[in-house]
């Protein structure tokens, strides 16, 4: 595979949301003591839950993201009969954790280095505007890129097709050649073949992949990446 250039998505990608998040979670958890009334378990798979169905509706433009921020802690906190009193500053704190557990996927950042060096790339992400900058902030990838399409400047969110036009657009190549590398299957996968381009499915963080779920090339290690793009791997 010999693209012309490689866009990257962030969370899950190059970033590990997943611990960040556990991690945040686990000290809001202990410095919380509202939350502290039911079990961590309890309150974290309620929050999920919660936090699930509003990023739904956001997405579906029924919610912007400050009814999203509100309302994912308010809402759990009811729903588990919790005091309601703080939640929209536990809900600061728990960003303010969030910011300090950010850390690279394993092997995330060896890789990108070694792309760059033959490949142009960028990022196009989902998420809110200011966090992903800092994100992107202090995890330098300014260094590596400075083509950067956070879907919140857009107005939609993947898969929609109008966040992969502007990546292209932006990137000023055929749609055929460009390669993106994503987690998700339904906004990075489906979205990307959508608009034209190849895909690379990292599957780390996937817990289950149905058999119809099929990406250009499918990897779960980023030495998988590099060496496909080196021609030396197959799609799997």
């Amino acid at each position: 595979m010999n693209p012309n250039f490689v866009f990257f998505d962030l969370d899950n990608t190059l970033l590990n949301h997943d611990s960040a998040e556990a991690a945040a979670q686990n000290d809001l958890y202990e410095s919380t003591p509202e939350l502290q009334e039911v079990s961590q378990d309890e309150w974290l798979s309620t929050y999920k839950s919660v936090n699930h169905k509003l990023w739904l509706q956001y997405q579906e433009g029924k919610i912007d993201r400050h009814g999203l921020q509100i309302s994912r802690f308010h809402d759990t906190m009811d729903k588990l009969e919790l005091s309601t009193d703080r939640s929209e500053e536990i809900g600061y704190n728990y960003m303010q954790f969030y910011q300090n557990h950010w850390s690279w996927v394993e092997g995330a950042r060896e890789a990108l280095e070694k792309v760059v060096e033959k490949h142009p790339v960028g990022i196009v992400t989902n998420g809110f505007l200011e966090t992903q900058q800092m994100k992107i902030q202090k995890m330098g990838l300014d260094q590596y890129t400075n083509l950067f399409v956070i879907t919140e400047e857009i107005g939609v969110m993947k898969p929609h097709q109008k966040v992969f036009d502007v990546a292209t657009e932006r990137a000023g190549v055929d749609r055929e050649s460009i390669l993106y590398v994503g987690d998700s299957y339904s906004s990075d996968i489906v979205g990307g073949r959508n608009a034209g381009w190849n895909t690379a499915w990292f599957t780390m963080f996937v817990s289950e992949i149905e058999e119809d779920q099929t990406a250009d090339f499918q990897f779960d290690q980023f030495p998988m990446l590099t060496n496909y793009l080196n021609g030396s791997g197959k799609g799997t």
